[in-house]
């Protein structure tokens, strides 16, 4: 029991060093590598208690929540807007918008306020979309009006795809850390031992707010 309880803190610093290391940018590391971490930290590189392929599906999920605390991966989408048309599909698979732009047929830029469907045809006298709101994987925009020339940029967060064991996480590699975690976690839990789950959530709570770069959200511009 003491060398498994060393050898799972040895490992956590090893990983702590590792993601000091790390950058923004996609990790270049495998599936697979990270799940031979998740299994030495598990006493189980024999796959005895939880196979690959578990811990492969804990590790997809793991990327998904990841990214819905840390908001790690951004992208952005131009819309071009039609005549009188309210809202908008967007193509990438996303978790949350964060921003809408409306480029005007001068090309001047609108940062537009977040609205309601609710709120959609009470102001009538703007000139320029004024609103946006998500809904149902569409982006609506008003008030509309006819329009030439003119689109908008969304600014999301992008929901990672499932990768096979062979491909990179596509989480930034300062967050591998957290995702052994996450995958130890999940095997607890599957396993029914609830608290060494909460323990190791917590450590991967831990390892996010530590290494997570958004902590302080964009302050809004002050209007003169």
């Amino acid at each position: 029991m003491i060398f498994k309880k060393t050898t799972i803190i040895f490992f956590l610093c090893l990983l702590s060093v590792f993601c000091f290391a790390a950058s923004q940018q996609t990790s270049s590391t495998t599936a697979a590598s990270l799940i031979n971490e998740a299994e030495v930290l598990l006493n189980d590189s024999d796959n005895d208690m939880w196979t690959a392929a578990e811990l492969l599906t804990w590790l997809n999920h793991g990327m998904v929540d990841i990214v819905r605390r840390t908001h790690c991966l951004e992208a952005t989408e131009s819309i071009d807007l039609a005549t009188t048309t309210l809202e908008y599909t967007i193509t990438s698979t996303y978790l949350t918008v964060k921003a809408v732009h409306y480029v005007d047929a001068d090309s001047k830029i609108w940062a537009l306020k977040k609205g309601s469907p609710s709120s959609v045809g009470q102001n009538t006298t703007a000139t320029i979309p004024k609103y946006w709101y998500d809904w149902g994987g569409k982006i609506g925009v008003y008030p509309t009006f006819t329009r030439t020339s003119e689109k908008i940029t969304v600014y999301y967060i992008t929901r990672p795809t499932a990768i096979a064991a062979s491909a990179n996480v596509t989480t930034p590699a300062i967050y591998d850390s957290a995702l052994v975690l996450y995958m130890v976690a999940h095997a607890y839990r599957r396993d029914l031992q609830y608290q060494k789950y909460t323990t190791t959530m917590a450590l991967y709570e831990a390892e996010l707010d530590r290494a997570r770069m958004d902590l302080t959200e964009y302050p809004k511009e002050i209007v003169e």
